[in-house]
């Protein structure tokens, strides 16, 4: 399979079901198709050929599938941007990818033609809305081109996107995703989740992201309807749940928090959910049990990275709330591997370590990807005899489940002892009037580094930094407490939710070097 089979076969069997929501844009398999098809001719008669680069930066859109797909025809790969990146950052990406045109969705377009004056191979703009001088327009150039099929240019190995990493530790890099990689991961998650072509799938994660879009792959793979939102608002997803009667959607762990504490919740029906699916960063418990008690749905957890997509299941069968210590002990599990994943744990010798002991974790799996687009050496310090190495720390019990316990550039080395973040930050979600927790190392001249807490408290409680250092005692030991808490209004994160520690280190790190934390 490649992606651009999914509107082919969509239109094929399900012709006249509804295959794309966006707004006020519904449009039926058979139409997506012909507009896809469309989209194919017009990039084709522009010179695009297999192997060749196309950027795209927009917000979510009904189109960014489209060209998603049309690329996918074409055999040419996609490299979707982050639309928070300022100028010399995407110049810097595009540089890298070389892409010959870009699809720049509205507040984007001005951008992009500024980046093509600077990015030799970028030739041509095309403007999802409007007309914008000195860009081409996507749905005028639609009615230009042939509905007719194509014939196929891609097979299951060859790169459908370079999709550069989050970068929460560092400067991105980008991973070289194969249609084979997703159509793995789509067996997996559609087993994990019990998918079915009824389901209707909420997308209100960045299409840009691996989350956005290996979600949106599975359940169109299976013909089902996708509807998308621009961007995640809390009150937009429960409205759209309630009007389009959602069954599933992917919220990663803040997104879920939002929800939940969203004063509109209670006026939305989302009765029609039977699924959440979360993962991109670890979920608090305190959290869990609060959306499984209050929604009232199956939930499924996805473990694994961008260049692995998922490689462990914490399937709707492990989410008990109830349940003996064993069970309640897998709520703060990534689950068990995948159907065609392995997970190993090793040590700094990249031995295989026992049941029980922590170390590394590494992916072995179909959907894996095989390299770093023109970055040999990191391919090679990533990917060791056919296992990729994530970073992650963690271990796995004796019935499989995996635990991550942190980011091993996370992880806190105070006084000579390891210290996980995770593990504090649990234990601070506990308190009834925080919000949101993160606990990061800084600089400290006894202790080499010193455990932070930075906080955001629930709206109406007030929280003093010794009551929350209090409140940790005979939770952990002593020497994991915080030595101090900073409160913030909001954490800095990513466009797909993940805390952006690295910031947080920067900001309050001269602080602690001076003393004053």
């Amino acid at each position: 399979m490649t992606l651009g089979d999914i509107p082919r076969r969509g239109a094929r069997r399900f012709p006249a079901k509804t295959a794309l929501v966006f707004g006020d844009v519904r449009l039926s398999w058979a139409e997506v198709n012909g507009r896809v098809n469309r989209l194919v001719h017009v990039l084709a008669a522009r010179g695009v050929h297999k192997g060749d680069r196309v950027a795209i930066l927009a917000l979510n859109d009904h189109r960014y599938l489209e060209t998603y797909w049309a690329l996918a025809k074409l055999g040419a790969i996609a490299v979707p941007l982050n639309y928070r990146l300022v100028e010399h950052e995407l110049a810097t990406l595009l540089d890298h990818s070389e892409p010959i045109g870009m699809i720049a969705g509205s507040g984007y377009v001005e951008p992009a033609l500024i980046l093509r004056e600077q990015i030799d191979p970028l030739r041509w703009v095309i403007a999802l809305e409007g007309d914008v001088p000195g860009a081409d327009a996507y749905e005028a150039l639609l009615a230009s081109g042939s509905p007719e099929e194509p014939r196929p240019a891609a097979g299951s190995d060859d790169p459908f996107a370079i999709m550069y990493t989050s970068g929460t530790t560092g400067l991105p890099k980008g991973a070289l995703v194969t249609h084979g990689n997703l159509e793995s991961n789509v067996y997996n998650q559609a087993i994990a989740d019990k998918a079915d072509p009824d389901d209707v799938n909420l997308t209100a994660t960045p299409l840009y992201h691996m989350g956005g879009l290996f979600m949106s792959t599975t359940y169109t793979s299976l013909g089902c309807t996708n509807v998308i939102l621009e961007s995640f608002i809390a009150e937009d997803v429960l409205r759209t749940i309630e009007r389009e009667r959602v069954t599933v959607c992917l919220l990663v762990p803040t997104m879920l928090n939002m929800v939940l504490n969203d004063p509109a919740r209670a006026a939305h029906d989302a009765g029609s959910l039977r699924l959440v699916f979360y993962g991109g960063s670890s979920m608090p418990v305190a959290l869990l049990r609060r959306a499984i008690a209050e929604l009232g749905c199956s939930f499924t957890q996805g473990y694994g990275l961008t260049e692995t997509i998922e490689a462990t299941f914490l399937t709707a069968s492990d989410h008990v709330l109830d349940g003996d210590p064993e069970r309640e002990r897998r709520l703060s599990s990534a689950g068990r591997e995948a159907v065609s994943a392995e997970v190993r744990i090793v040590d700094e010798r990249y031995r295989e370590v026992p049941a029980g002991e922590i170390g590394e974790v590494q992916i072995r799996s179909p959907s894996v990807i095989t390299e770093y687009w023109r970055a040999p050496e990191e391919t090679r310090d990533a990917i060791r005899d056919g296992w990729f190495c994530t970073g992650d720390v963690g271990f796995r019990d004796d019935s499989g489940y995996l635990f991550i316990v942190d980011r091993s550039k996370d992880v806190i080395i105070s006084g000579g002892t390891n210290i996980y973040p995770r593990e504090v930050e649990e234990v601070i979600y506990g308190h009834p009037g925080v919000l949101e927790a993160a606990v990061v190392g800084l600089p400290d001249e006894k202790w080499g580094e010193a455990v932070n807490a930075v906080v955001v408290i629930r709206e109406g409680h007030e929280v003093s930094e010794r009551e929350l250092i209090d409140y940790c005692d005979g939770r952990m030991a002593g020497y994991k407490k915080p030595k101090a808490v900073e409160f913030v209004d909001a954490l800095p994160r990513n466009a797909s939710g993940k805390i952006l520690k690295r910031e947080l280190r920067e900001r309050f790190g001269a602080h602690a070097r001076s003393g004053a934390a």
